[in-house]
This record gives structure tokens, C-alpha cells and sequence, in this order.
């Protein structure tokens, strides 16, 4: 099957292929170049650059989670790239510290961590064991190249060196094991009585002409806010489509075309040898031996490679690496694989600090310039694009200076040749469309423009949209008509009522506890169910979680005073602490005192490692832009 692939990369269509994907990535610089373009970064760190490729990269990521864990329903705002990109520069930025401190420390990944992680990812498994087959799809349809995702790979496990290296430094003494488990491994006695849901209110509790009496009683509830209806003007890139002539783009591409050169790419594959702490000079020359005398008597060069390679991940495809310009893989290997002329070439033992490698050339592909017609349409999209750009900002500064003395909105609008458009009824807490903007309804409602009628200040919004509100109607609170709020209406009396009545059985539990009867007979009286448990604690009970958070919030000694709280499913509880027991680590089983010290510990990793985050974030140079 690796012959077969590699016959079939040789064929010119794998090479028009292999040649876009690397143009691709050459083509992602070009923006840069172009009017409008986004700069080459959007931090530094450390003098270290963070570019909008790997931002991007980063939001993608972010994405692709969110959607895995919310499923394809979720709320499409929840995607906007503004709204992820703090987030995402914020991983970028802590990640570049770490890999820092990790160079800084000389921490690194053998060969062998790093094959063995590949090799041990499930999404490059098939039926249990790996798949060549299925690293390199994989890899592919995320845009990575083997030896990129390799390196990655090495960050990583560097990045878990340090964090280990930090967290395991902490640990528990006696001491403060022994005070956490005085409140960790408190025991207290808790009983309580149930009240189902469906025994608080009886059927006319609820009648219309109840919720009409509550309505009438509580207008002052059911008031609507005050509400805007504005005129306004909006300015986004769609409203200025340009053309440029194609003399425009042939000097664009003059200019840039040298971003679009592809560079000679080199296909190769290698046997590496990494010499074991237990093995003497001699035992290493010896198998260095084997595998060139293996290769000298003809055997094929990809079954050494799966037999003797000690890099498992690329002894799994017959040693294939993968393409290289130049500059991917060290200097000693670069330099090897220059001298090698013709495809099945192999080189003599090349020594790098990862071990001794054997290096054949599989294909080399010849550096190419893309023509003129291959990227006009690109060009002259990103050209058009920034002219857009620029005409929205003029056109922005005109209406601005238009809209600041204006009577009205016609003026301006005529002046651009644009339409003013109204509004529906919106809030100051909500609205639709552009007005669903929080900035552009505090603007609507801003003293100057509500009351004293003037223009609003040109806002920017999400996705370069430009907004000036003009206010036409002011619409007063007001008591909202009963059939639009029968549905509030009925909430707030149904909790109104039941919290009466929790109330009243709460107050007759306690009366009945100080007059010296039990929680049973309290029950029966009631006619209600109870329920008890012994020597809970916080770390084991079988109490529901709001009947035992109350618990273990209510004083010691307080036996007749109770708490009311509501059980998911069930209704609610009136909760009674009965007993306190201080906690006690010999009192603790070995696994229960083995969970408190684990979680205890826990604990002051994390706070270890933020604080050590947070050193390294004070004391570097970080740039965002």
C-alpha cells in the first residue's frame, strides 16, 4: 500500500495538488500587502510575534468545541468572532509564556514521546491499533503537515512537563489536612419534611377571577417600559460595491507576486536511531550497521524503517516525513537531503539531537511562479475590498459631520444618497435588529438625543456597520393590558401563594418543635412524609444537594429553627439540624482520607499554577494589538 501511494503522489495531478496547498498558504500572507490589510500581528510576546493565522486558528478551535458540545443547535452568537477572540488571544498569549519558560528551562521531547503520543490518539486508531492511513487523512483535512503536527506534539509535551513540574511541588501536610477535615468531615444529623408541589394550592387558587383581583392589586407590577420608535441611518460595506479596471490589478500583482512563488518541495523519508541510556557505543554501531547493511543488500526501504526505526510514528508509513522546503527539518538533515539527486537516493548516517538518522529521497517537486490570470480574481476581490473599505470611511466622516448640526436625519440621508430608516418599539434593555445592540439603545436613550432631540453620535458597530439614531416617538410607561401578561400573572401568584402557605407550614413545624414534639410527629400531624440521615457530611451523604447545602449552613444547637428550600422533582423541604459531630481525620476511612488529601491538593495546584501564571505575565513584555 506505501509504494502504491508513493507511485501515486508522482503523478502531475498529486503535484498540481501538493503545489495549491502550498499556495494556499502563501497566498494567506497576502493580505497583508493589500490596502487594508490586518498587520503581521496581533501580539507580542516577549518580543515573540502571535499571528492572525494562528488567532484564527485559535477562534476555529473554539468554535469546533462549542459545537461539539452544544450540538449544531447552538445559538449562532455564541460563534461570533469578536465574542471568542479575547479568549482565544488570551490561550495564544499563555501558551507563547510557557513555551518560553519551557526553552528557558531546556525542557524537551524525545523522539519516542512524541511517536509514542501520536501513535496512541484514538482518532488516528483503526480497530484498536494505528493507521497510518488514518494519521495522514486526519492531519490533511485539518490542514496540518506530519511534521508540523510533530512539532506541536513536542510543545505539548513540554507544556505538560512544566505544568507537572509546578502542580507536583505542592502537597499536603498533616497540618492542614487535619483542618480541612474538621469541616470537610463534620457530621451532622438532618431530617426533614417533604412537601410536594401539587399540596400547596387547591384548583380556585388559581381561577380567573383570582388572577384578574391580582392584577388589579399589583398594576404597578405589569407596567411596561418606556419605549423608542427612532428614525435612523446605517452605513455597512455592502453599500459600497467598487470596480477597479484590470490595470489596477496587474500593478497589485506586479507588486505582490513574489509572495505567490512556490518553493522546490522535497518528499523524504528517514530511519532514525536514538541511542538508549543502557546501550554501549558498540551496541549502537552494531545496529547502525544492520540497518545500512540491510539497505546495501536491497531490502526495501520502508520495511527497515517499520522494523528497526526508533521514531514510531513515521516507522508506522515506512519512515515518511512528509515535504519539505528547505527549512522544515535541521540544518544536518536539510543539507543531506540537498545532496540527494534522484528519487530512491539514500543518504550516509546524518547525526542531529534527536539521534542518527538515514535519509531517501522519494520526489521533488520544482518551485513554481503562479501566472497572472491564476490570481486575478483574488486580487481584484481583496482590491475591491479595501476601496470598499475606504469609501464606507469617507462616507462615515461625511455623515458624521452632516448629522452633528442636522435638524433631522433627511438632510444627511439626501447628502449620501442613503434612505432613513424607522424602528420598531424597542427598550432600553431590548430591541431588534441593529437595536438588539445594547450600545445603540443606550444611545437612543442618552439625555441629548431622548429629550433634547438631538442626533445621535455615529456608533460602530458589530461587522463594520455604522449607525445614527434620531428619536420619533417616546412612548411612556404604561400598565401592560391583562391578556398579555396572564401568563406572569399566573407565576407570580402561584409563588406568591405557595411561599404563604411553605410559610405557614414552616411556622407551624417550628411552634410545634419548641412546644417539645418530634419532626415525626410533626409529620403526621401534617400529614406529610419525612425523611432523616445520619452523619452526613459534605463529602458523603445521600441528602438531596439543596437539603444538604442547608444543612450545612444552619447553626449548631439551633434544633427548633428551620429552613425551607425547593427539591428539584419533588416539591420542597423544611430542613432540621439535629446534631453536629466535629469532623476528624482519624474518624476518616483510608479511601475517604485518601479523596480529602486528593482534592485538598488539588486545590493548591491550582492556585500554584495561576500564580505562577500570573509571575510570568507581570514580569514579561506582552503587546496586544
Amino acid at each position: 500500500m506505501l509504494q502504491t501511494m508513493r507511485q501515486s503522489t508522482q503523478s502531475t495531478a498529486a503535484k498540481v495538488i501538493i503545489g495549491l496547498i502550498v499556495l494556499s498558504f502563501a497566498a494567506f500572507g497576502l493580505e497583508t500587502l493589500l490596502p487594508g490589510g490586518a498587520g503581521t500581528s496581533v501580539a507580542e510576546v516577549n518580543g515573540e510575534e502571535i499571528t492572525p493565522f494562528a488567532l484564527q486558528e485559535a477562534i476555529t478551535q473554539q468554535k469546533r468545541q462549542l459545537i461539539s458540545i452544544l450540538g449544531e443547535d447552538i445559538d449562532p452568537a455564541l460563534l461570533d468572532d469578536e465574542r471568542l477572540r479575547p479568549r482565544a488571544l488570551d490561550s495564544l498569549v499563555q501558551r507563547a509564556l510557557l513555551l518560553q519558560k519551557t526553552a528557558a528551562l531546556q525542557l524537551v521531547a524525545s523522539g519516542a514521546q512524541v511517536s509514542q503520543s501520536i501513535t496512541s490518539i484514538e482518532a488516528f486508531q483503526f480497530n484498536g491499533e494505528f493507521s497510518p492511513d488514518a494519521y495522514k487523512s486526519v492531519l490533511a483535512n485539518a490542514g496540518y503537515t506530519l511534521e508540523r503536527f510533530r512539532r506541536a506534539q513536542a510543545d505539548d509535551i513540554v507544556l505538560a512537563q512544566l505544568q507537572a513540574a509546578i502542580s507536583e511541588s505542592e502537597f499536603v501536610t498533616p497540618t492542614e489536612l487535619s483542618a480541612t477535615a474538621n469541616v470537610m468531615a463534620e457530621e451532622r444529623d438532618v431530617r426533614f419534611l417533604v412537601v410536594p408541589d401539587n399540596t400547596l394550592l387547591d384548583d380556585s387558587a388559581l381561577s380567573d377571577d383570582a388572577l384578574r383581583a391580582f392584577y388589579t392589586d399589583n398594576a404597578s407590577l405589569f407596567f411596561t417600559q418606556e419605549q423608542l420608535i427612532v428614525d435612523y441611518i446605517e452605513l455597512n460595506p455592502g453599500d459600497f460595491d467598487v470596480a477597479v479596471d484590470d490595470a489596477v490589478v496587474r500593478e497589485q500583482y506586479e507588486a505582490v507576486k513574489d509572495e505567490y512563488q512556490v518553493s522546490e518541495q522535497t518528499r523524504v523519508s528517514h530511519i532514525l536511531l536514538m541511542k538508549n541510556e543502557e546501550e554501549t557505543d558498540q551496541d549502537f554501531t552494531n545496529r547502525l550497521l544492520t540497518v545500512t547493511d540491510q539497505l546495501d543488500d536491497g531490502v526495501d526501504f520502508a520495511d527497515v524503517a517499520a522494523a528497526l526505526s526508533d521514531d514510531l510514528g513515521s516507522a508506522a508509513m515506512g519512515g515518511e516525513l512528509g515535504f519539505t522546503d528547505g527549512t522544515t527539518f535541521p540544518d544536518a538533515m536539510e543539507e543531506a537531503i540537498a545532496e540527494l539527486v534522484l528519487p530512491g537516493d539514500i543518504s550516509a548516517p546524518v547525526e542531529t539531537d534527536a539521534g542518527t538518522h538515514i535519509i531517501r529521497l522519494e520526489e521533488r517537486i520544482d518551485g513554481t511562479s503562479v501566472s497572472y490570470e491564476t490570481v486575478k480574481a483574488e486580487l481584484r476581490d481583496s482590491i475591491e475590498a479595501a476601496e470598499a473599505e475606504r469609501a464606507l470611511l469617507v462616507a462615515v466622516e461625511e455623515l458624521r459631520d452632516a448629522a452633528f448640526n442636522a435638524a433631522d436625519l433627511s438632510g444627511p440621508a439626501d447628502a449620501l444618497g442613503v434612505t432613513v430608516m424607522r424602528s420598531d418599539a424597542f427598550t432600553v434593555e431590548a430591541g431588534q435588529g441593529v437595536f438588539s445592540d445594547a450600545r445603540l439603545r443606550a444611545a437612543a436613550f442618552a439625555e441629548d438625543v431622548k429629550v433634547d432631540g438631538n442626533n445621535s453620535d455615529v456608533l460602530e458597530l458589530a461587522e463594520r456597520r455604522f449607525v445614527v439614531v434620531r428619536v420619533h416617538e417616546v412612548r411612556p410607561p404604561q400598565t401592560a393590558p391583562f391578556r398579555e401578561v396572564e401568563t406572569e400573572v399566573i407565576e407570580l401568584l402561584r409563588s406568591e401563594l405557595q411561599t404563604a402557605a411553605l410559610s405557614g407550614i414552616q411556622s407551624t413545624a417550628q411552634d410545634a418543635l419548641e412546644s417539645g414534639e418530634t419532626l415525626e410527629e410533626v409529620a403526621r400531624t401534617l400529614g406529610l412524609d419525612w425523611r432523616v440521615e445520619l452523619a452526613a457530611t459534605r463529602l458523603v451523604s445521600q441528602l438531596p444537594r439543596p437539603v444538604l447545602d442547608a444543612a450545612f449552613s444552619m447553626r449548631a444547637g439551633e434544633t427548633t429553627q428551620l429552613r425551607t428550600v425547593s427539591i428539584p422533582g419533588e416539591g420542597y423541604a423544611v430542613v432540621q439540624l439535629a446534631r453536629v459531630a466535629p469532623g476528624s481525620v482519624d474518624a476518616l476511612s483510608v479511601g475517604e482520607r485518601g479523596q480529602l488529601s486528593s482534592r485538598r491538593a488539588t486545590e493548591q495546584q491550582q492556585v500554584s499554577f495561576s500564580e505562577f501564571m500570573l509571575f510570568q505575565r507581570n514580569e514579561s513584555d506582552i503587546v496586544l494589538r
